[in-house]
């Protein structure tokens, strides 16, 4: 162990500053990308109506909000630190170990809250539409910032969290046992147990209803133009439990691997107990550290995966291409124009499910007990971005 030490000091003096600079510019790029995907995302949702107008965009903007805040709080001054090889912030350690509980935090609840509101509105959608509104979501959204602010700022203010050991001169956030166990349970344990029953039982309703619209319109007046192979409704299933794999995958790879070990740790022996066995889950902090960005990671990909269905897709393309004052009023004008055209276009025309999965079946085919199936699949092609559209 010492011979690698010293090896490690006195022959790799050139390598170090090569890789610091190499590590600056890749964490460098990751804030960068975190901060332009949420924004972008909190941007297209202020500046046009249609967003705003959907009370799911609320929860977006809750998350972007979240990932952005851990964009500026949180990961720069990281940064510095992995660059510089220690903390050159002083006293501000426990302030930004607070902000990044807090964050964090907001961030897997706002993932947590917006599962639960896609369960809802697709398990009860008719009651969804009666009681889901702007006050109810912003008392949601309330209660998770509220429970964020809670567990973060309040035990690292009055020093509950604090491990016996410390190490003098760094910001390694060492956390006491009881605090890292149930702020591991609030922050993810219970959230991602709700995630993996909810989204559970979506894929299960979506599949069901998958095929009973199948059925349905095969067995419906002029089912020739209706007639739907076997293998569609299976393409249609598959995809509805890849994009959910996404959701679950990308999440839990991401945040899994820091909470074992944050609730792992705390049992390790610290720097002044002499004679104490180290399991294999004692990491170094320099691991520990590596976990803690792959999590932080997770607002990075955020806005790709809850926003990037077909409204929010158009909305980002038009923002991009957008120079000037007249442009954002032409472009603003533009795009509530196609969407008011495109939904009355749909009233007219055709079922929103009939546009989405490419059928052509007549009006009249289609009975009341149908039109509700129709209603309640329409929400999750829409906002879980099952199908391209």
């Amino acid at each position: 162990m010492n011979n690698t030490t010293g090896l490690v000091g006195a022959g790799s003096r050139e390598e170090l500053p090569a890789h610091r600079a190499l590590t600056g510019c890749v964490l460098a790029l990751l804030i960068v990308w975190t901060l332009l995907g949420n924004f972008t995302v909190c941007a297209a949702v202020c500046r046009y109506r249609h967003l705003r107008a959907k009370v799911t965009n609320i929860f977006i903007v809750s998350l972007a909000l979240s990932d952005l805040l851990v964009a500026v709080l949180v990961m720069p001054w990281k940064a510095v630190a992995e660059v510089a090889g220690f903390w050159p912030f002083g006293g501000f350690c426990k302030t930004w170990l607070a902000c990044d509980i807090m964050c964090s935090t907001a961030s897997i609840l706002n993932l947590c809250v917006i599962s639960v509101d896609r369960y809802w509105a697709i398990s009860s959608p008719f009651r969804y539409e009666r009681s889901m509104n702007k006050k109810v979501a912003s008392v949601m959204i309330g209660v998770t910032w509220t429970v964020s602010v809670v567990i973060s700022f309040v035990p690292v203010q009055l020093n509950w969290h604090r491990a016996e050991y410390r190490v003098d001169g760094s910001c390694d956030s060492s956390l006491s046992r009881t605090y890292a166990i149930s702020s591991s349970l609030i922050s993810f344990y219970i959230p991602v147990a709700i995630m993996i029953v909810t989204y559970t039982r979506i894929y299960r309703i979506a599949q069901m209803q998958i095929r009973m619209i199948s059925s349905l319109e095969r067995a419906a007046e002029h089912a020739q133009s209706c007639r739907s192979d076997l293998r569609v409704s299976i393409r249609k299933e598959t995809k509805v439990l890849k994009t959910l794999s996404i959701i679950m995958g990308v999440f839990v790879c991401c945040w899994l691997p820091f909470f074992i070990l944050n609730c792992a740790l705390p049992f390790c022996p610290g720097p002044g107990a002499p004679g104490a066995q180290r399991g294999p889950y004692c990491v170094s902090e320099k691991t520990f550290d590596v976990f803690v960005w792959i999590g932080w990671s997770n607002s990075s990909l955020n806005p790709v995966i809850y926003a990037f269905n077909a409204d929010f897709r158009d909305a980002f393309l038009r923002l991009l291409r957008c120079r000037g004052r007249d442009c954002w009023a032409a472009v603003s004008a533009a795009v509530e124009t196609v969407m008011a055209s495109n939904e009355a276009g749909n009233l007219k025309q055709e079922s929103p499910l009939s546009a989405k999965l490419g059928v052509s079946c007549p009006t009249n085919a289609r009975g009341m007990h149908m039109k509700k199936k129709h209603n309640v699949l329409f929400f999750l092609l829409e906002n879980m971005c099952f199908y391209e559209s």
